[in-house]
């Protein structure tokens, strides 16, 4: 099982915190459901995907003091893409990946090693 989870549910990010709440419900599952369901041999982990660059996010990755937020709290510096997350997903779907389970894996450019982005951005002037 692989759940999508954010890094707003680890780390906080201003004026986000119902979604914040709810990833990091996500999260607690996943450890909880990767403790109880191992001994079946059944995996359980979860991604915590970064801004990504897709139809979603467009209002933030088109530019703006938001985006300029989130790139200073990356030290790869860039968005990530879809292809991204699918690789990340991928190496959890399989057999390399046999020996790992019960973890929040954050692929977000090194996001989660700095600060959340201020969502106050999206409405100042």
């Amino acid at each position: 099982m692989i759940a999508m989870s954010s890094g707003a549910g680890a780390f906080p990010h201003r004026w986000l915190w119902a979604y914040g709440a709810a990833k990091a419900g996500i999260d607690m599952f996943v450890k909880s459901a990767a403790d109880e369901l191992g001994a079946d041999g059944i995996r359980v982990n979860s991604v915590q995907p970064g801004i990504v660059d897709d139809e979603l996010m467009s209002f933030i990755t088109a530019g703006g003091p938001l985006l300029d937020d989130y790139h200073a709290g990356m030290p790869l510096g860039r968005v990530g893409t879809v292809t991204d997350i699918a690789e990340a997903v991928r190496f959890l779907a399989g057999s390399e990946s046999s020996w790992i389970t019960g973890i929040n894996l954050p692929i977000d450019g090194g996001h989660h090693l700095r600060h959340g982005a201020d969502y106050s951005l999206l409405f100042s002037a």
